[in-house]
């Protein structure tokens, strides 16, 4: 044991280690109070609030989003919903009695639905247009006389539309349940409806979390090899998702709702560092436990070394993670709020509890072993060891094949597509998705979507004269068609609506149409007219906007984390070299990553032999998703590594010889961290949605790449090939203050 002056000049984080395994039963004992109860404060205070998960995130941001806020500011009169019915028949025509007889009953069912609002009984809809007496300009009738749409308005508030709706669900199984009996195909459309259903899916596909650390302790168990080490983690795990959804819960009851879809992510990275950082502790504990140090010297020195390391690296993370503060978008600062809050309770338990569940513990860590897994085993040895060796002899064919193979994963993602995952992408056991799927095939001129135009003063006649100018300018233009003009309440705002040709949201011919009336049409149609102000939005232009918000956010969020962790890795290792290549190495794994999330999505190579569903574009969040989470995560073990490495060295190991121990000693529990992200990752894939697949997938080979081709491979030939230029410092650079990662110098052969 350290002296107490000795102790007065260790670092802060080994000294608040230290104090919690002296007072170890009070410390462990705060940590499950103090947990437990931040959880219980939120759930008193309400719990998470969401914000509404049918609104848009990014409705001050983008024109689309300005343009139907204008309109609604001029008074849209009675909200309203449409329910949808899709009927379409093999072998029937809509002019055939049967298809006619079929098509009239239902309609006289949802006319004589009756809902009870506010304490009332009221019709639920208020029309229901025939297809068979509505004029074809009308769309209700598809153009090959195969299918109907039959359009059901209600009007009213969304509590209004809730209580409308309660019979109209029963009503619709009735419908198609008959529907099928007699050989038609029949699917339903709603707005409130078909979210209900798309919730519903996705918190019963996102509910994995029991079977993740199932395999988690699985994993952990064949590591330590005894039950009570492997139980550790979880514990910690648990008590830090509790408190980061306390935390979470309390920010959105006291300052802003938040995203209801970030606290998958929660779950997710909060179960993946708590398991690391317990896995770097624990491994260095029973390791000098088994060279014979003391119980407390033991913890001090894993404290001085893996704990100073899981220091920096959650740092590292939550610097990556705050580099979604930069997109100015809800879903984003919920995450990254989210994800910050339960990496910062994990660091602090690993500083804490941890330290105190190993005093109470001791050698009890180990009890619990289990045949073959539970022997002991000497760090650095075995497998790891000759591979490592393997490549610290041959380091530049090896580094050279290594890149080659990235770049090979990588070489997809030049033609990288991003945009608006629409509903077509998700489940066709959600039926409004093959309602959708039904309208786009049975009415192929894309009369389901719009482009639309919020134009202000409208009531100026020069105004109005301007519009009918652009309805006639906007007609010429291909693929636009049928302008109607929509005016507000109060008559101030008109909407301009045209049908859009195309293939969907993401038809870059759509987006183009877009494009051109933004920046050609409407500026000529308006020219000259001070007050007006016109905004272009539907479906194309709403991608379209989204994904510009991503595509322009890219650059800031790429500098601002790889600046802030560049700086971070050269003041701990005090060296230029080690943060340039990290985040180099860093850059081949997100670029690999990205490559087969292209190759298996856009590609749909082996996609559906994985069930996967391939698609035209990537949703427009997830590069920059899989690129913060990856680089955060990736500097756990790179810091890691790099401690143990520069460990050795201070020891007295020559460059090469550190490489080799420090690699050697930490690639089994590297490997095993890494095994548990990609297990937790993976379980996303398994989620039926097409943007949930893609983050799943990417993180998990990211993290698969990391572990394996770079810190086995690349890492210890570069610094095998670099050698003492490793630790380079320009001399410019001798002010930048020196912070020491790991405690005192051992002597060289102890691990």
């Amino acid at each position: 044991m350290t002296d107490t002056a000795d102790r007065r000049r260790e670092p802060a984080t080994v000294r608040v280690a230290m104090w919690s395994s002296r007072h170890r039963w009070p410390v462990a004992a705060a940590w499950f109070v103090g947990t437990i109860a931040v959880f219980i404060l939120s759930a008193l205070t309400g719990g998470i609030r969401a914000e509404d998960a049918n609104g848009s995130p990014n409705q001050a941001q983008t024109e689309s989003a300005k343009a139907l806020a204008v309109f609604d500011q001029g008074g849209t009169g009675t909200p309203s919903e449409d329910v949808l019915l899709v009927v379409t028949h093999p072998d029937l025509k809509v002019t055939d009695p049967a298809f006619a007889s079929y098509v009239a009953s239902s309609i006289a069912t949802l006319k004589g639905l009756t809902a009870t609002v506010n304490g009332q009984t009221v019709p639920v809809f208020d029309a229901i247009p025939d297809p068979a007496t509505s004029p074809p300009q009308a769309g209700l009738v598809a153009p090959d006389l195969s299918a109907v749409r039959i359009v059901a308005t209600m009007t009213g508030d969304q509590d209004t539309v809730d209580q409308l709706l309660v019979p109209v669900r029963p009503a619709i199984a009735a419908i198609e349940a008959d529907g099928a009996a007699k050989g038609f195909d029949v699917h339903t459309l709603s707005s409130t409806l078909t979210n209900e259903d798309i919730t519903t899916l996705i918190n019963s596909s996102l509910d994995t979390t029991f079977a993740t650390i199932g395999l988690t302790f699985i994993i952990l168990l064949a590591t330590f090899g005894a039950f009570v080490a492997a139980i550790v983690p979880l514990v910690l795990a648990i008590t830090a998702l509790l408190a980061a959804f306390g935390i979470f819960g309390v920010f959105s009851q006291t300052v802003a709702p938040v995203s209801p879809y970030a606290t998958q992510l929660i779950i997710l990275i909060g179960l993946a560092v708590s398991v690391d950082y317990s896995l770097f502790m624990i491994t260095r504990f029973r390791s000098e436990r088994r060279h014979g140090r003391d119980k407390l010297d033991a913890i001090e020195i894993a404290s001085a070394t893996a704990g100073r390391a899981v220091f920096f690296s959650g740092l590292a993370v939550m610097i990556a993670l705050a580099g979604l503060f930069i997109i100015d978008v809800s879903i984003f600062r919920s995450m990254a709020i989210g994800t910050i809050g339960v990496v910062f309770v994990a660091v602090v338990g690993s500083l804490t509890f941890l330290p105190a569940t190993l005093a109470i513990l001791g050698d009890g860590v180990n009890r619990g072993r289990i045949p073959f897994f539970g022997r002991e085993r000497e760090e650095g040895s075995g497998l790891w060891s000759r591979l490592v060796g393997g490549v610290m002899r041959r380091p530049v064919p090896l580094a050279i094949g290594a890149v080659l193979v990235l770049l090979l994963l990588a070489s997809p993602a030049i033609h990288l597509r991003i945009g608006i995952t629409d509903i077509t992408s998700f489940p066709d056991r959600i039926d409004g998705v093959q309602a959708i799927k039904l309208l786009y095939a049975k009415w192929p001129q894309g009369s389901t979507e719009n482009l639309q135009v919020a134009v202000t003063d409208y009531d100026n006649p020069a105004t109005q004269a301007a519009v009918t100018a652009f309805e006639a300018a906007a007609g010429q233009i291909p693929g636009l068609s049928d302008p109607t003009v929509t005016p507000s309440k109060d008559g101030k705002v008109a909407l301009v609506s045209f049908t859009i040709a195309g293939a969907g949201q993401n038809d870059p011919a759509s987006q183009a149409i877009v494009s051109q009336v933004r920046a050609t049409t409407v500026p000529a149609a308006f020219a000259g007219l001070a007050n007006v102000r016109a905004y272009v939005t539907g479906q194309a232009a709403q991608a379209l906007d989204v994904t510009r918000i991503y595509v322009d956010a890219i650059p800031a969020v790429f500098a601002f984390v790889l600046g802030l962790s560049f700086i971070l890795l050269l003041i701990v290792f005090h060296s230029i070299v080690i943060p340039v290549k990290a985040i180099l190495l860093n850059l081949l794994s997100t670029a690999a990553a990205y490559g087969v999330v292209v190759a298996v999505f856009q590609d749909n190579i082996l996609g559906g032999r994985l069930g996967i569903e391939s698609s035209s574009v990537i949703e427009s969040w997830v590069p920059i998703f899989i690129f913060t989470i990856l680089f955060g995560l990736s500097m756990d073990y790179h810091v890691f590594i790099l401690t143990r490495v520069k460990e050795a060295r201070d020891r007295g190991l020559d460059s090469r010889a550190a490489v080799a121990r420090g690699i050697a000693v930490t690639a089994g529990t590297i490997t095993s961290a890494a095994l548990i992200m990609v297990v937790v990752f993976l379980a996303f894939v398994t989620i039926p949605f097409a943007f949930i697949q893609e983050l799943g997938l990417g993180l998990a080979v990211a993290v698969l790449i990391d572990a394996t081709i770079v810190r086995s491979v690349l890492l210890p030939a570069t610094m095998a090939v670099l050698g003492d230029w490793n630790w380079y410092l320009p001399g410019f650079l001798g002010w930048i203050p020196r912070v020491t990662i790991e405690g005192e110098p051992e002597p060289v052969g102890e691990a």
